[in-house]
């Protein structure tokens, strides 16, 4: 037995170790046989689960979460991460009930309250986002739970754009945490540069030097590019922004020739399109797409400056949706969308309609701000015939390098570290738009950027017309607009807009060659 127990222990440890290291799947591999050794060490089946949701697995991850919970379903930590996880999956009720009841049994499980506070700013729930981490910090005595709450705090101020606020509690991370990276990568989207002395510049250059983590190099690579471009120091910001986006591209894995399938099939099930469906909608949605960086933030800030329209931000319902129910495996269900079934689009209908009606919103009109809707723009006018679609577009140069320069939360980007992934995306994107302006022209408004902000009042009439909106005088001053971004662009939307972002690239244009041949 005394064997048996050290073997155990040691095993344990083994899998934590791995599982901070983010050898997520070492971890599966070691998990499951470990779970099966072990069926009742519910440790196991929490690290494996999540190592599955990090490697985009979450299917299989609630399955072996559900397995732990039928063994004692009074597990915080298993109930905590199936709110996680389902959350992951845009299954926000299910999330919010597991977060729930794990509170019901310990009122001061600092993770779920935390987790449950992400859920409501995701939602814009700002008041009940605030209550949560106020919550979480007065019951908080621990560094490392400090940690958490403190960071909670800063991103919750940075989405509502009060960045000094924000500023001050990333303080308190890196000063609890001088090795964590996650403050630095945030206060740098918020931080302007101006001096080479800046202290958080010293500091973070300091932090290269002993940082030996690949993923938290990469944050602060990111970090340091950026800073570097307000110093107007470009082939060091490149160099930077390279050894970011060469750690994430390799740790990503992404593959763009999947990419190709799935545009060649959009392509090929809407070739003998011949009807519109009339499905019954009540709501107004205004979809607005594109390439991420084409000022589809800016689009919805000012749209959603109007008295009449709530701004919901990126939301992943459509593309969930559409996946679960007329897909398998990134092939559609279908050869030709007229064979699809009218009860098939109204499941993905009523999906999308579920997920939006979770903002409890009272205006007229929402807009779904998704860049990468723009895949989908056959099926938004089969399932939802009213709707507006909003195509931002800006010069291509500009869009990749701004694309190159991000360290994105969000894995359904993962081309955007690569040139020559990001070259080909683009080119695949740009022949996709060219197909649906051939079907849908008089339904898709193209909004761009460059003449938007050349001659701001004129587009935006024009914009506000095609969306069936009144004039408001507010929608010319997007960066008042008190709506929360968690995107890229979470600081730029907060200033006036200007122009010194139009031919950026041109900055970079040696470094850039190659993708220039690409996709111009």
């Amino acid at each position: 037995m005394e064997n048996n127990n050290e073997y155990l222990k040691k095993q344990t440890s083994i899998l934590i170790n791995l599982y901070n290291a983010k050898r997520y799947e070492d971890v599966i591999l070691k998990g499951k046989i470990l779970i099966k050794k072990f069926p009742h060490q519910l440790l196991f089946y929490n690290a494996t689960s999540l190592s599955l949701s990090a490697v985009g697995k979450n299917e299989e991850a609630l399955k072996l979460l559900s397995q732990a919970l039928s063994q004692n379903n009074n597990d915080i930590y298993v109930l905590n991460n199936l709110g996680l996880i389902n959350g992951n999956l845009n299954k926000n009720e299910q999330a919010r009930e597991y977060y729930n009841k794990a509170l019901s049994i310990n009122e001061n499980f600092i993770d779920a309250l935390v987790n449950l506070a992400n859920l409501n700013l995701k939602e814009n729930k700002t008041k009940e986002t605030k209550d949560c981490l106020e919550r979480a910090s007065k019951i908080s005595k621990l560094p490392q739970t400090d940690i958490i709450v403190n960071l909670a705090f800063g991103q919750y101020y940075q989405h509502l754009g009060e960045f000094k606020e924000a500023i001050s509690y990333f303080n308190i991370v890196n000063k609890l945490s001088p090795e964590n990276v996650a403050a630095d990568r945030s206060i740098s989207l918020i931080h302007k540069y101006e001096d080479p002395s800046d202290p958080h510049l010293k500091t973070m250059e300091k932090k290269i030097k002993s940082i030996k983590n690949e993923e938290n190099l990469q944050h602060l690579y990111f970090a340091m590019g950026k800073a570097y471009e307000d110093l107007k120091e470009y082939k060091k910001s490149f160099n930077y922004i390279s050894l970011g986006n060469r750690i994430a591209d390799k740790k990503m894995n992404y593959d763009v020739n999947d990419q190709k399938k799935i545009f060649l099939n959009i392509k090929k099930i809407f070739k003998n399109q011949k009807t519109l469906n009339k499905l019954k909608c009540d709501k107004q949605i205004i979809f607005v797409v594109g390439m991420p960086r084409s000022g589809t933030t800016l689009a919805e800030q000012i749209i959603s400056s109007h008295k009449e329209v709530y701004g919901a931000g990126e939301l992943s319902f459509l593309e969930f949706a559409v996946k679960e129910n007329l897909m398998i495996n990134n092939e559609f269900i279908n050869e030709n969308v007229e064979d699809i079934k009218i009860n098939q689009f109204e499941k993905v209908q009523n999906e999308y309609l579920q997920g939006i009606n979770l903002f409890n919103y009272k205006e007229k009109y929402i807009i779904d701000k998704a860049p990468l809707n723009f895949k989908w723009i056959g099926f938004i006018k089969k399932i939802f015939p009213n709707s507006k679609i909003i195509h931002c577009t800006r010069d291509p140069m500009d869009i990749c390098l701004s694309n190159f320069k991000n360290n994105f939360a969000s894995k359904t980007v993962g081309f955007g570290y690569n040139l020559k992934k990001l070259g080909t995306y683009f080119n695949l994107y740009k022949d996709l738009m060219v197909f649906w302006k051939d079907k849908f022209d008089n339904y898709i408004f193209d909004l761009s950027y460059e003449e938007l902000i050349n001659n701001q009042k004129e587009v935006t009439q024009k914009l506000l017309n095609f969306c069936e909106l009144s004039w408001d005088e507010n929608c010319l001053n997007p960066h008042k607009n008190k709506k929360t971004v968690s995107t890229a662009s979470l600081a730029q939307v907060r200033s006036p807009i200007y122009k010194t972002s139009v031919k950026k690239w041109k900055k970079y244009e040696e470094e850039l060659t190659e993708l220039k041949k690409l996709i111009l």
